[in-house]
């Protein structure tokens, strides 16, 4: 059974992060888990001379603002009813926020970092990153990502339709196993759903081969024969639903995730090429990026 007795969730102030906590809040109330609000101040980068850009000295927090941050940081936990017994802050400072989080995060040791998506876009998005994306790619502990869109309340309960995107990959099943210990606890349904990716050219023409007509549903019936049997295995007495669609990965988990109105979407976490990763982005990525509902990536 996962349990989850940590959380760590990174804030900056803004509405996202906000949401972002209320989840943390929410998920924190459910196992009884202590919540460490973490807010990374931004340290400027000095000018490069040779630039032809005057250098500065970035600045620093002095004692006194590290506290005036403190203060501001409890008020806004305090007023997304975060209960004092069960949370505690932390202030940083540093260059790269990501590279910060993932410092608190190997200190504490949580369960679970919970960060707010910005849903930014762009070639700047494409060619640097997320805060939220690097985090979720380098933190060796599950990272619940919550979008701008979300709603702004804690929740009575987190969760209580989750979508599990499933390729039969070990980081996959691991987002099963890790669904259905939510589910298990929270009474949610899960949708389990498969995604027979087609050529794009397929795609595009919503054709198959013409050799051979019948592929594509050949194609899927043996995938719902396989989700079902791990699905069978792995349920433990939890309502899961098995969906096969075809199309582009991404793309189906966020169109499903919409038309079954889920609350939380769980994918697991690949390792791709760096290089790769910065010009294509990863299925998980795209989902980040595109889901009106938190995500939740596993690694194996």
């Amino acid at each position: 059974m996962t349990e989850i007795k940590r959380i760590l969730c990174a804030v900056d102030f803004s509405d996202c992060s906000r949401h972002a906590l209320d989840e943390a809040i929410a998920i924190g109330h459910v196992y009884d888990a202590s919540v460490t609000v973490l807010h990374v101040f931004p340290q400027a980068i000095p000018s490069d001379p040779f630039a032809g850009l005057p250098e500065f000295q970035p600045f620093r927090l002095t004692d006194h603002h590290r506290a005036h941050l403190f203060h501001h940081l409890q008020t806004f936990a305090q007023r997304e009813g975060a209960e004092a017994r069960r949370i505690d802050y932390v202030v940083r400072e540093g260059v790269d926020i990501d590279a910060e989080i993932l410092v608190a995060a190997r200190q504490i040791h949580p369960d679970l970092i919970v960060i707010g998506t910005h849903g930014r876009s762009g070639v700047q998005h494409l060619m640097l990153g997320s805060v939220a994306e690097k985090v979720l790619h380098k933190a060796c502990c599950p990272v619940l990502t919550v979008p701008q869109k979300a709603p702004d309340s804690v929740p009575a309960r987190p969760f209580t339709r989750i979508l599990c995107g499933i390729d039969f990959s070990e980081c996959s099943i691991a987002a099963l196993r890790y669904a259905i210990a939510i589910a298990s606890r929270s009474g949610a349904h899960i949708d389990a759903l498969s995604v027979v990716q087609l050529i794009p050219m397929y795609e595009v023409t919503a054709a198959v081969p013409l050799y051979y007509p019948g592929l594509l549903d050949e194609l899927k019936t043996d995938v719902g024969r396989h989700l079902q049997t791990v699905v069978t295995t792995s349920a433990d007495g939890v309502d899961v639903e098995c969906l096969v669609t075809a199309g582009t990965p991404h793309a189906e988990i966020v169109r499903i995730a919409k038309e079954r109105q889920s609350e939380l979407v769980v994918v697991g976490a690949h390792s791709h090429p760096a290089l790769e990763r910065i010009m294509f982005g990863s299925t998980t990525n795209h989902v980040v990026r595109r889901a009106s509902c938190p995500v939740l990536t596993i690694r194996k």
